[in-house]
C-alpha cells in the first residue's frame, strides 16, 4: 500500500482557474498585471520606508514587514498559476505541492498576527502617545515581527505534518490553481476528519485571538478618540486607523469564509474565485491604500519615484551603449562568425542592387533622428519655459525615440553595408529585449500624453495640481516597468525554444516574431502571449487616447469663438500626428494575422516605427510648436552665437 501511494502521490495536476482556452490569455494577462502591481507597490513602499529617516518609526516598521510579506504571499501562488496557463500539462510534484502549500499557510497566519500587532502599535499611539517611544522600541518591534513569523511556521508545520501523512490513492488532480488546504484533503482516499479538526481549531484560535486584539485596541481607540474635545483633532486621529481597518476587514472577511464553515458547504468553483482575491488582490490593495491615504508615504513615495526615474534612464543609457560596443565587437571578431550560437541577418537581400541606397537613406534618417530628439532633450532640460508636464512627457519620449532607434540602426546599417550581418544569440537577445520594452514604454507613454491634454483643455484650472510632479514622475516609471516587464515576459519565454532550423533571420534585425519562425519548438504559447499582450498594451494606450480626445472634442465644441476653437486644439495636433504615424505601423505588423502579410512588408513596416517614426516626432513637436521654437531660438542666440562669434 505504501508503495502504491508513493507512485500515485508522484505529482499532482492543477486544473486551474478555468477551462475555457478562450478565457486563458485574457486570465494570464489580467493576473500578470495584477502581480505586477503587487510586486511594485510592495517593493515601492518597502524602499520608500528604507530610504527616507522620517518614516523610521514602528508604524512604517510593520508596514514595511507588510510590504514584504504580501510579495512572498503573492509570489508563492502566482508564478505558478502564470505558468500553468502557458502550459497544456499543469503537472506539480508532490514535494513542490506540499512545499507551496508549507509556505502560503506561513505567510497567511504571519500577516494575520502582523495586522494584530499593528493593532496594538495604533492603541499604544493613541491611547498613550507621550509613552509611545518608550513602549514601541526598535526591540519590542523586531520581537513582535518575529513573533508572527514563528507563529506563522508553527501552524505551517502542524498542518503540513498530517496532511503529508494522507494517501492520496483516489485522484491526483487539484481542482484549485494552487495547493491549497480543502482542495487536497478532497483527494485523500482516507477519513480527514482529523486534519479538518485541526484545520478548523487552528484557523479558529488564530482568527479568534487576533481578532480579539484587534477590536480591544480598536475599544480603546474609540474612547480615546471620543475624550478629544476638537473634531478636527478627532478626525485627525482616527484617520491614522482607517487604512489598517480596510486591509483587516478584506483579509479576515475572504479568510473566515474560506477555512471557518463546514466541509459540506465547500464550493472548490466558489473558493477559487474568493482565493484568487487574497492570494492576489489582495496584496495588490494594500499598498495602495497605505499609500493614498498617508501624506507622509506619499511623499516618500514621490521623493523615490523621482530617484528611480533617473537611474532608469542612466540604466537604459548604458544598456544602449552596451548594446553598440558588443556590436562593435562582433564586427571585429571573425572567430564568431561562424559559431553555432550566432544569427544571420539578411536585411534587404532580395534587393542587392539597392543596399547601397538603403544603407545611404537609413544614415541620413539615423543622423537626423539623433540630432532631432538630442536637440529637444537638451532644450526641454535648460530652458525654464519648458518645465512643464508636457515637455517633461516629451522629453522621455525623445529619450525612448533615441535609444529604440539606436539599439537597431548601427547594426542595420552593418547589414546593409555588408548585404549580411552576424549577430550572436545573446545580441540578437539584447537588441530584442531593448526594442519591445521601449516600444511598449512609448505605447503607454503616448496614452499617458494624452491624459496630460485632457486634463490641460478639459480642466485647465486644475492642471497644475493634477499634474504635479510626484505624479508625473510616477507615471514615467510605471510606463517604464510596464514596458522592461513586458519584455521580459517575452524573453524568457523566447529563451526556452529550440533554434535547431536555420539561422538566417529574414529581417535586418532580431524582432520577435521572426525569431519564431526559426524555432523547431512549439511556439504557439509565444504567440498567444505576444498577440494577448500586444493587443492589451494597445488597447489600454488606445482606449486612454479614445476617452481624452472625446472629452477634449466636447470641450472644443463648447468654445463659442472660432479661433479659440482652433487656438486650444493646436495643441493637441503635435500629441494626435506622433500617435497616427506611432500606431499604423504596429496595427499592420502585429494585429493582423501573421499570415495576410509577407516578411517583405513587414520589413518596410519595421523601417517606420523603428528610424522614420523617431525621426519625425522632434519634427512634428518643433514645428508646430511656439514655445520650443522659441527654445531653439534663445539656444541660439544666448548659448551657441557667443561662441561663435569668437571665430
Amino acid at each position: 500500500m505504501a508503495e502504491q501511494n508513493h507512485t500515485s502521490a508522484a505529482e499532482f495536476i492543477l486544473k486551474g482557474l478555468s477551462d475555457q482556452v478562450e478565457m486563458k490569455a485574457a486570465l494570464f494577462v489580467l493576473l500578470l498585471l495584477i502581480y505586477t502591481i503587487t510586486l511594485l507597490g510592495n517593493a515601492g513602499i518597502i524602499v520608500a520606508i528604507r530610504g527616507h529617516p522620517q518614516l523610521h518609526t514602528s508604524m512604517y516598521f510593520f508596514l514595511g514587514s507588510l510590504s514584504i510579506v504580501d510579495i512572498c504571499f503573492s509570489s508563492v501562488v502566482a508564478p505558478r498559476t502564470l505558468v500553468n496557463f502557458l502550459l497544456e500539462k499543469k503537472t506539480i510534484s508532490f514535494a513542490g505541492c506540499m512545499g507551496q502549500a508549507f509556505f502560503y499557510i506561513v505567510f497567511v497566519t504571519s500577516e494575520c498576527f502582523l495586522l494584530a500587532v499593528m493593532a496594538y502599535d495604533r492603541y499604544v499611539a493613541i491611547c498613550n502617545p507621550l509613552l509611545y517611544s518608550s513602549v514601541m522600541t526598535r526591540r519590542l518591534c523586531v520581537g513582535l515581527v518575529v513573533g508572527c513569523y514563528i507563529g506563522g511556521v508553527l501552524n505551517s508545520i502542524i498542518q503540513m505534518t498530517f496532511i503529508i501523512r494522507l494517501p492520496f490513492c483516489s485522484s491526483n488532480v487539484i481542482n484549485h490553481f494552487f495547493c491549497d488546504v480543502p482542495p487536497l484533503l478532497a483527494l485523500s482516499c482516507s477519513s480527514t476528519y482529523i486534519n479538518e479538526m485541526i484545520l478548523f481549531s487552528l484557523a479558529g484560535i488564530i482568527e479568534l485571538s487576533t481578532i480579539s486584539a484587534i477590536l480591544v485596541s480598536y475599544i480603546f481607540i474609540f474612547f480615546a478618540i471620543l475624550r478629544i474635545r476638537s473634531v478636527e483633532g478627532r478626525r485627525k486621529a482616527f484617520s491614522t486607523c482607517v487604512s489598517h481597518l480596510i486591509v483587516v476587514t478584506m483579509l479576515y472577511g475572504t479568510t473566515i469564509f474560506m477555512y471557518l464553515r463546514p466541509s459540506s458547504s465547500y464550493s472548490l468553483n466558489t473558493d477559487k474565485v474568493v482565493s484568487v482575491f487574497y492570494t492576489v488582490v489582495i496584496p495588490m490593495l494594500n499598498p495602495l491604500i497605505y499609500s493614498l491615504r498617508n501624506k507622509e508615504m506619499k511623499d516618500a513615495l514621490r521623493r523615490t519615484a523621482e530617484r528611480i526615474t533617473v537611474r532608469l534612464e542612466c540604466i537604459s543609457l548604458i544598456t544602449f551603449i552596451s548594446i553598440q560596443i558588443h556590436q562593435l565587437l562582433e564586427m571585429t571578431d571573425g572567430g564568431n562568425l561562424t559559431a553555432p550560437s550566432s544569427f544571420i541577418l539578411l536585411g534587404f537581400s532580395d534587393a542587392p542592387e539597392l543596399q547601397t541606397t538603403i544603407f545611404t537613406v537609413f544614415f541620413s534618417l539615423y543622423v537626423l533622428m539623433a540630432l532631432g530628439n538630442l536637440m529637444m532633450i537638451l532644450l526641454i532640460n535648460t530652458d525654464p519655459h519648458l518645465h512643464i508636464p508636457m515637455y517633461f512627457f516629451l522629453s522621455h519620449l525623445s529619450c525612448m525615440d533615441f535609444c529604440l532607434s539606436s539599439a537597431i540602426t548601427p547594426k542595420a546599417l552593418e547589414t546593409f553595408l555588408l548585404g549580411t550581418s552576424h549577430i550572436s544569440f545573446w545580441g540578437c537577445f539584447a537588441q530584442m529585449y531593448i526594442f519591445i520594452a521601449l516600444a511598449v514604454s512609448e505605447n503607454f507613454l503616448l496614452g499617458v500624453m494624452a491624459f496630460d491634454r485632457y486634463t490641460a483643455v478639459c480642466k485647465p484650472l486644475l492642471y497644475t495640481t493634477t499634474m504635479t510632479r510626484a505624479r508625473c514622475y510616477g507615471m514615467v516609471v510605471l510606463v517604464y516597468t510596464m514596458g522592461f516587464l513586458t519584455s521580459l515576459v517575452h524573453i524568457t519565454l523566447v529563451g526556452r525554444l529550440s533554434f535547431c532550423q536555420a539561422r538566417s533571420i529574414n529581417h535586418f534585425f532580431c524582432e520577435l516574431p521572426t525569431l519564431l519562425q526559426l524555432s523547431c519548438s512549439d511556439t504557439h504559447r509565444n504567440k498567444v502571449v505576444l498577440e494577448s499582450s500586444a493587443a492589451f498594451n494597445i488597447m489600454v494606450s488606445v482606449l486612454m487616447i479614445l476617452v481624452s480626445y472625446t472629452c477634449i472634442l466636447h470641450s472644443v465644441l463648447q468654445i463659442p469663438l472660432g479661433r479659440r476653437r482652433l487656438k486650444v486644439f493646436s495643441t493637441c495636433t503635435s500629441h494626435l500626428a506622433a500617435v497616427t504615424v506611432f500606431y499604423a505601423p504596429l496595427l499592420l505588423t502585429y494585429v493582423q494575422p501573421h499570415e495576410a502579410s509577407s516578411w517583405d512588408q513587414a520589413k518596410l513596416v519595421s523601417v517606420c516605427y523603428c528610424i522614420l517614426t523617431p525621426t519625425l516626432n522632434p519634427l512634428i513637436y518643433s514645428l508646430r510648436n511656439k514655445e520650443v521654437k522659441g527654445a531653439l531660438r534663445r539656444l541660439w542666440e544666448r548659448k551657441l552665437m557667443p561662441h561663435l562669434s569668437r571665430f
